[in-house]
């Protein structure tokens, strides 16, 4: 055999293998339906909807050391006082309240960020 002919049976091999791989890897996100008349249609599944832990994990974290800075920049008799005026506030305004009301979390940020100043 010459060597253009093995050169193209090993393209076509590698093709071969490629496409086994991409059917293996798709084959969770393929949808197969057979219509009334007959035919068989493959369509891609739709994506699973994931939820996204680490930026959620991000916003917390974030959250809690906005908390703190504020904790430490302020005071906490100030802080708790500012937030106790809300209170009596407008619906949103309460969900702010209860959002922003001190917690361990900020607390102990809050004493760290003191100690470094």
């Amino acid at each position: 055999m010459s060597d253009s002919y093995k050169d193209f049976q090993a393209r076509v091999a590698r093709i071969y293998d490629l496409n086994e791989t991409a059917t293996r890897d798709t084959s969770s996100r393929v949808s197969v339906h057979r219509e009334p008349n007959g035919y068989v249609v493959i369509r891609g599944a739709r994506p699973s909807m994931r939820i996204p832990w680490t930026g959620i994990l991000m916003v917390l974290a974030a959250v809690f050391m906005l908390k703190g800075a504020v904790m430490a920049r302020l005071g906490a008799d100030f802080y708790k006082s500012e937030i106790g005026r809300l209170r009596p506030s407008t619906v949103l305004e309460q969900i702010g309240t209860w959002t922003m009301r001190p917690d361990p979390i900020s607390s102990w940020v809050a004493r760290q960020i003191k100690t470094l100043s």
